[in-house]
């Protein structure tokens, strides 16, 4: 297997487990209220913006290659 293709799995398997933890962390921090809603959201917003940088970064490799 060559190198641009173990990094395209890389980042694809750091993009899934980004929006999986986003989301485990936004169905669980919805029943709380005050400041851990707030800081929640941040973490949802923070893990879902990883995985979208994950994502574009597996295309360009895939792309490049």
């Amino acid at each position: 297997m060559e190198t641009a293709t173990q990094w395209a799995f890389f980042f694809g398997a750091l993009t899934l487990a980004s929006w999986i933890a986003g989301g485990l962390a936004a169905a669980l921090g919805s029943v709380e209220l005050g400041h851990r809603q707030r800081a929640t959201e941040y973490l949802t917003f923070g893990l879902s913006a990883a995985g979208f940088v994950s994502a574009v970064a597996m295309a360009a490799v895939l792309v490049i290659r």
